[in-house]
C-alpha cells in the first residue's frame, strides 16, 4: 500500500484551494489553464479525494498567488510561521511534518522528517530557482537524484530541487532529518 497524505491535510488543501480560487474569480477550468494542472486533478483536489504532491500545490499556488502554507494550513486558524502540520505518513510509521514557513522571495519551509527502514518519499520537481537544504540528524539518508544517489549522514546538503528527487532509508534504523525548501 503506498503512503498517503493524512485526511486532515487533504481536507485543508481542498478548502483552501477552493476558497482561493473562488476569491480570485476563477472557474476550475481557468485555474487548470493558469496552473498547468489538469481539470480532473483540480476537481479531485477540491473534493479532497486525492493525494497531491507539493510540486502540484506549488503550481496551483503560483496561479492563485498563494504559498504552500496558504494551501495546507487549517483555514480556521490564522496564518503563523509555526505550522507543525502532519502532511505525510509512511506505511511503517515514518512521517513528514511541515514545521514552519518564513516569507522569502516566496517562502522558506522547514519540515521535520522521519523515515523507517525501507521507506521512501518521491518528490516531483520544484519550480526553477528553488533549492532544498537537508539536515540529517540521525541515521543515513539516501537522496535520489537523476545523477545518482547521494548518501547523507549527520550532515547538511543543499541541492537544486527543480528536478525530480526522492528521499529513502536503505538502512536498518530510523532516519531523522530536516528539509528546508527555499524559493
Amino acid at each position: 500500500m503506498p503512503s498517503q497524505p493524512t485526511p486532515a491535510f487533504l481536507a485543508h488543501v481542498a478548502a483552501n484551494v477552493r476558497a482561493r480560487r473562488l476569491a480570485a474569480g476563477l472557474s476550475q477550468t481557468a485555474l487548470s489553464k493558469a496552473s498547468g494542472v489538469s481539470l480532473r486533478m483540480i476537481g479531485a483536489i477540491e473534493g479532497g479525494s486525492t493525494s497531491v504532491s507539493t510540486a502540484t500545490l506549488d503550481r496551483i499556488g503560483l496561479a492563485l498567488d498563494a504559498t504552500l502554507v496558504d494551501l495546507v494550513q487549517d483555514p480556521a486558524l490564522p496564518r503563523s510561521t509555526v505550522v507543525n502540520r502532519l502532511g505525510w505518513r509512511g506505511e511503517h510509521g515514518g512521517e513528514g511534518v511541515l514545521m514552519s514557513s518564513i516569507e522569502a522571495r516566496r517562502e522558506v519551509e522547514t519540515w521535520s522528517w522521519t523515515l523507517q527502514p525501507g521507506e521512501r518519499y518521491e518528490a516531483g520537481a520544484d519550480p526553477a530557482g528553488w533549492h532544498v537544504q537537508l539536515f540529517v540528524v540521525e541515521g543515513r539518508l539516501t537522496l535520489e537524484l537523476a545523477d545518482g544517489p547521494v548518501e547523507i549522514s549527520a550532515d547538511a546538503y543543499l541541492f537544486d530541487s527543480a528536478q525530480p528527487h526522492a528521499f529513502g532509508n536503505r538502512g536498518d534504523r530510523l532516519v531523522r532529518f530536516f528539509r528546508t525548501t527555499i524559493c
